[in-house]
């Protein structure tokens, strides 16, 4: 490995094999950098220079690279991101196209048809749903992530002042989940209110 190749590892963050091919890496290469640990395989073709920048999200930015760019980190995951639920998942929650399928534990796919370029953040090396799109999800996912849940995430984005209801609404009805939160509506203003 060159120094300007070692230089553009560090700089990727989270790579696959096919990123380091482009750079001039090949397979055969990249398994003896890994070998001699100046390479580290965090997962099945996913792999991070040991002295690479590692954000916070590293766990959002392996996900994105393994699922791909249509990839969005959302539903509980993107709950707890914004501090919107007590709980931690035990796995990446992802909304992907779907027809897309993994065997990995550590992920938990949501297969939607709901459009994954709205109400989308890009972040560095990884993509998000807003505040707006999490909450108005976790309605439609209630059954998944438990409806106290969903009511208490909209309740303290509203109250902290992150978001308000109508921004919510806004969202929900672009993603054609408005009938999710009419169904939770008098909840959401009872918590607001109480």
């Amino acid at each position: 490995m060159t120094p300007s190749q070692e230089a553009k590892l560090k700089k990727l963050g989270p790579f696959t094999l096919d990123q380091a091919e482009a750079i001039g890496i090949s397979h055969q290469e990249l398994s003896r950098l890994v070998k001699e640990e100046k390479i580290h395989r965090m997962e099945r073709g996913i792999y991070l220079h040991p002295k690479a920048k590692v954000p916070r999200e590293i766990d959002f930015q392996i996900a994105c690279t393994k699922f791909g760019p249509q990839a969005v980190v959302g539903g509980l995951t993107a709950l707890s991101y914004y501090n919107l639920a007590n709980q931690v998942p035990q796995q990446t929650w992802l909304l992907v196209p779907p027809e897309q399928r993994t065997s990995s534990m550590g992920y938990r796919l949501i297969r939607t048809k709901t459009p994954l370029n709205i109400g989308v953040i890009e972040g560095d090396r990884f993509r998000i749903v807003s505040i707006e799109r999490a909450i108005a999800e976790g309605f439609k996912l209630a059954s998944k992530i438990g409806e106290r849940t969903a009511i208490k995430a909209a309740r303290i984005g509203i109250q902290q002042k992150q978001t308000t209801l109508k921004k919510i609404g806004v969202m929900a009805k672009e993603l054609g989940l408005d009938s999710y939160l009419t169904k939770y509506f008098e909840a959401i203003i009872g918590a607001i209110e109480g």
